[in-house]
């Protein structure tokens, strides 16, 4: 359905009067060593960003950084209204621009030519359809107020993680294929010494040593189902230790959530970057999420758990065939999940094959990659 019309004008209002601001910052002398880095998926510097600050200032160190991080919260609105003002200035100012999601003035505004504009998409890969690919879906935006906002326009290039990925990329971003480049993004990096972290989480958590742990990391779904209390009710405490760490956007659908999956035997190690958990995971388990590339790049016993799939291929549909990519390892039913677990020994040879045909550059450069790419385009 279209925006009613008062929202329709107020969008339209929105927009002009920031043309009209940024029409005359474009005045303003651009900083050909101004690289500017801009996020609303956090509100402190990704690990992606950090990265990239960090070689831009050991190999470059006469660029110069700009970060700027504020989550677009509905309670905080005003104050994000002004740090859009903040963002207008820098990109009227900086040769490149990296972004890690849909950022508004960078795709409502019309830039400097000499702006490069770079999407670098923070998940390592997707499984499931986003973006333009769910466009009227039930867990999709809406396609109406998607276009009236702009939604993944004017990038320059889009960073990918393979030939495979950029297929379901340059649909999801309605961007031509021939601007995406795999040099797969700078967390791939970080998660190749991600055993580093193991130590200081098992000093917070000592008794998780004394048993195989079994990560469980689920995405959020936009409807109700009750895979979470499959999960808990199934769950071979007494044999493993059972991590669960749940998408922070599934609190939005389902604020008790904490409460319905209680179970003290159960951990949750909240204050854990899920990623770093990796470091001391014996098997992961996932289902639609694109941690299933991280757990790839490590090559952990990796097994989904997709007891809604039919509702979720209808609801928000795949970019891969599960079943295919993952033979063996995609499961409806729980318990058979963790009975495969317990009496069947992995196959390293199904997960390696996975991240040979999803992750190309996993070598440890690809922060380096990136980087020398964005000091090319300052240079043009």
């Amino acid at each position: 359905s279209y925006p009613s019309f008062s929202k329709y004008v107020l969008i339209k209002l929105f927009k002009w009067h920031l043309r009209i601001i940024y029409f005359f910052l474009k005045f303003l002398k651009t900083d050909d060593y101004k690289i500017l880095l801009l996020s609303r998926q956090y509100n402190t510097k990704s690990i992606d960003f950090t990265l990239i600050e960090e070689d831009i200032h050991n190999r470059y160190p006469n660029y110069k950084v700009v970060i700027l991080t504020k989550k677009l919260n509905k309670k905080h609105i005003i104050s994000y209204y002004f740090h859009i003002y903040r963002q207008m200035y820098h990109l009227a100012t900086s040769k490149v621009c990296i972004v890690d999601t849909y950022i508004i003035p960078v795709s409502i505004l019309n830039h400097k030519r000499t702006l490069t504009i770079i999407q670098m998409c923070h998940g390592i890969g997707n499984i499931k359809k986003f973006g333009y690919q769910t466009l009227d879906k039930e867990s999709g935006k809406n396609n109406k107020l998607s276009h009236l906002m702009d939604m993944h326009k004017n990038y320059d290039y889009l960073i990918s993680t393979s030939k495979e990925t950029s297929k379901f990329y340059a649909e999801a971003f309605n961007i031509d294929i021939k601007n995406i480049l795999n040099f797969g993004v700078p967390k791939i990096d970080y998660l190749l010494n991600i055993h580093e972290k193991k130590d200081n989480i098992l000093k917070k958590y000592p008794h998780i040593k004394d048993k195989p742990v079994i990560l469980y990391v689920a995405t959020f779904r936009t409807y109700k189902d009750n895979y979470l209390k499959k999960f808990v009710r199934s769950a071979p405490v007494d044999k493993y230790n059972i991590i669960i760490h749940i998408h922070p956007v599934q609190y939005k659908y389902i604020p008790d959530i904490d409460k319905e999956i209680s179970n003290e035997k159960i951990y949750r190690c909240k204050e854990v970057p899920t990623m770093e958990l990796l470091s001391i995971a014996d098997y992961v388990i996932t289902d639609y999420s694109s941690f299933v590339f991280e757990s790839a790049i490590l090559e952990k016993p990796t097994y989904l758990y997709v007891k809604d799939y039919e509702k979720y291929i209808e609801k928000n549909g795949l970019n891969i065939d599960i079943f295919k990519e993952l033979p063996g390892y995609v499961f409806k039913d729980i318990t058979r999940l963790f009975n495969s677990i317990e009496n069947e020994k992995y196959n390293q040879k199904i997960i390696r094959n996975f991240k040979n045909k999803y992750i190309e550059v996993s070598d440890g450069t690809s922060t380096k990659k990136n980087v020398d790419f964005i000091i090319k385009c300052t240079r043009k």
